[in-house]
């Protein structure tokens, strides 16, 4: 169930929207101060930054109301990626502005990106990136983020460390550490975050304040600048210097990773409240919130697990999002001097807790297993890209393994489900006993093939090899497409040389079950025809269902084998019936004297579903099928009556109500025996009544174990 957009604004939104934005406000502003040290900006500026971009993405979010809950702010592996991408301007020689516009301009184009991502529903794809990239993501980026956290605590970058005191931010990380991490143990309303960044900031000025003099600056954040922190330009002449080698790839990235970050974010929200989210919305209103936050030098982010699930916990509902973004705004505009009290060693804590969370340890418990062995190799790969060499190269080979493996997966999966005869399934045309007779013996020259998944490059070549042994004779080969989801042009380039080579020895190729999610419209021939110079010299032939194809193959067989099956317009003689071959002459003058006769025009019933009736019909000229309603416009043929066959012994046996419809396909003349006569017979001439009974017993025991087999193979299915 989706949420209503237009519902009202709660007291738990509020709540909720507290509780996360304490939850997401060490991890900004640590997120923030770090991304900052890595151009050698203000620690300060980097704390507005991280609480201005959540701000920004809460806002926009919440008020597109993709789903119920949700918090967003900068995560691990959005800052990562930042992170490369500043390095990558301050390579360039930009200065301070030119790096604080081409930071903005990325995260800018990362949220155009990701509207557009939403807006063509690109959403459900990235959803199906394998786990084990993910994984591999993730781990990379929390090394990454450790190793960012190393000259911080250090405190090297100071004038002799605080006369030896280097150690200090170091143990207040510790401490930053081990009050997030039993916080939740000893005070579960007390959000872990909150418990570090206090635990670790009284530690580092209960330290300080036994060394004579304060503590460095450097080691300080000092005061968060309201919302004229940060100006920034859009000058074209400005725009025309950045280094969009740098740019548009770092975007691309972050846009393809916030996107699968906050996707995730979204599920474990649908799981906490039981709605389903829509991934369009969400991912088009992440993408304006990342540009409203580029617009306020913000930085970029992603939906957030641990602040959303406790906003849900805490009553939040659909505007807890809008809730958390007002209470980042106003903590960014009037309590900016608190950052004056807060050490940067603190925030590396948070940003170590946070690493540790984000890093996937089950990597290792993958490798000892030889059945996930080779995801974890998958993850470890991400890993080390990541970590020695670029996060932005390290997605796209994640993607890139993506596609392999499930194109390994497409190759390796079986494209043949079955293998089957006409000796062992046959149509559902009712047939005289020579012919079924002929069709057993020599119904391996009718071969049904009922192949799954897709036909593509990786896959036709293959299924040449396992029909390679019906190809060298004179067979007919049904391929039954009804599982087949895909064609490409490479399989009907394959299936082109099939019939060929089945035409070569005097065998043909059958298509049935041909729907228009592969690809392919209207007959193969045409196809054939559409994509060959040689115009599709091989004849194959198209049928909608599988029975019309094996009824096709089956008639075509029989008139090789010098039984050709009785032409439809073609009237045969009572005594040519399979109810009555076995029948004396005068019994079978006696039963025809008492049969009346019925002729019924092409499209006529003879009976419908529902009607009773106690007559059994001997078909003489034309065809009858049996039908039964799946639509008011669609039916399933059940069976097929041809001249010299019969139909309707239930009734005749016992009065009762009809299952299916009798209809005429082709003007037709059937004899009718009634019940009343049968009772006659069995009167007045015992041994008549035992030889229709003895007729009708071959028949119903002939269909049982037809039926049997057609479930045990719809079984297999």
């Amino acid at each position: 169930m989706r949420e209503n957009a237009g519902s009202a604004p709660r007291a738990g939104d509020l709540w909720g929207g507290l509780a996360a934005a304490a939850i997401v406000l060490p991890q900004a502003m640590a997120f923030g101060v770090t991304l900052f040290a890595i151009a050698g900006l203000d620690a300060s500026a980097g704390a507005y930054t991280g609480l201005v971009g959540s701000a920004m993405l809460c806002l926009a979010s919440g008020f597109a109301g993709g789903t119920r809950g949700l918090v967003s702010a900068p995560t691990g592996p959005t800052l990562v990626l930042l992170g490369s991408a500043l390095g990558g301007l301050v390579a360039s020689g930009l200065d301070a502005a030119g790096i604080a516009l081409g930071l903005a301009v990325t995260v800018a184009l990362t949220g155009l990106l990701q509207v557009v991502i939403g807006a063509s529903g690109g959403g459900r794809l990235i959803k199906y990136i394998p786990f084990p990239v993910v994984s591999g993501f993730m781990t990379g980026a929390a090394i990454l983020m450790i190793l960012s956290q190393v000259e911080p605590l250090t405190g090297t970058a100071t004038d002799a460390a605080w006369s030896g005191w280097a150690w200090l931010p170091a143990l207040a990380a510790l401490a930053t550490i081990a009050g997030a991490r039993l916080a939740p143990r000893f005070a579960p309303r007390v959000p872990g975050p909150i418990a570090g960044l206090v635990l670790g900031t009284a530690v580092f000025h209960a330290l300080a304040a036994l060394h004579p003099g304060a503590p460095p600056a450097a080691w300080m954040i000092g005061a968060v600048p309201g919302f004229s922190g940060l100006p920034v330009g859009f000058e074209p002449a400005l725009l025309g210097a950045l280094p969009w080698a740098v740019i548009v790839p770092a975007a691309a990235a972050l846009a393809v990773l916030a996107s699968l970050d906050t996707l995730l974010t979204a599920v474990v929200a649908d799981v906490a409240t039981g709605r389903r989210h829509d991934s369009r919305r969400e991912l088009i209103g992440q993408g304006a919130g990342q540009f409203a936050a580029a617009a306020f030098g913000g930085m970029a982010g992603a939906g957030t697990t641990a602040a959303t699930v406790t906003a849900i916990k805490s009553g939040g509902g659909r505007w807890v999002g809008v809730a958390a973004g007002v209470v980042f705004l106003l903590l960014t505009g009037f309590a900016g001097d608190a950052g004056q009290l807060l050490p940067i060693g603190a925030l590396a804590g948070v940003i170590l807790a946070v690493a540790i969370d984000v890093a996937d340890l089950d990597i290792l418990t993958w490798a000892r297993d030889g059945r996930t062995r080779q995801d974890a190799a998958i993850a470890v790969l991400v890993t080390l890209i990541t970590v020695l060499y670029d996060l932005m190269i390290a997605v796209g080979v994640g993607v890139a393994i993506a596609v392999l493996l499930f194109i390994r997966e497409q190759i390796t999966a079986p494209v043949v489900h079955r293998r089957s005869t006409a000796a062992q399934t046959r149509s559902i045309r009712s047939r005289a006993e020579r012919e079924r007779e002929l069709l057993e013996a020599h119904g391996t020259r009718i071969i049904v093939y009922e192949l799954r998944g897709n036909l593509f490059f990786g896959t036709a070549d293959r299924l040449i090899d396992e029909l390679a042994d019906d190809l060298d004779g004179p067979n007919q080969v049904i391929l039954d497409l009804r599982k087949v989801a895909r064609i490409d042009l490479t399989a009907v380039r394959f299936l082109e040389q099939i019939a060929n080579r089945l035409a070569e020895h005097g065998g043909m190729l059958l298509f049935c079950e041909l729907h228009a999610g592969t690809g392919i419209a209207g007959s193969v021939a045409e196809v054939f025809r559409r994509t060959s110079r040689q115009g599709g010299s091989a004849p194959v032939l198209t049928f909608n269902g599988r029975d019309e194809a094996l009824e096709y193959a089956e008639d075509a067989l029989l008139e090789a084998l010098g039984a050709s099956p009785a032409l439809r317009a073609e009237r045969v003689p009572l005594s040519d019936n399979a109810l009555t071959r076995r029948l004396t002459p005068a019994q079978l003058e006696m039963l025809g004297g008492q049969l009346r006769t019925r002729d019924v025009a092409a499209g006529d019933y003879l009976f419908r579903a529902g009607d009773e009736s106690d007559e059994l019909y001997l078909v003489l000229r034309g065809r009858i099928e049996i039908r039964l309603a799946t639509t008011t416009h669609h039916y399933k043929r059940l069976a097929v009556y041809a001249p010299g066959s019969f139909f309707g012994e239930l009734g005749l046996l016992k009065r009762g109500a009809r299952a299916a419809d009798a209809i005429a396909a082709t003007d037709a003349t059937c004899s009718v025996l009634e019940h009343a006569v049968f009772a006659r017979f069995a009167a007045e001439d015992p041994a008549l009544a035992i030889a229709l009974l003895s007729a009708l017993c071959d028949s119903l025991v002939a269909n049982q174990r037809w039926s049997t087999r057609e479930l045990q193979r719809l079984s297999e299915w």
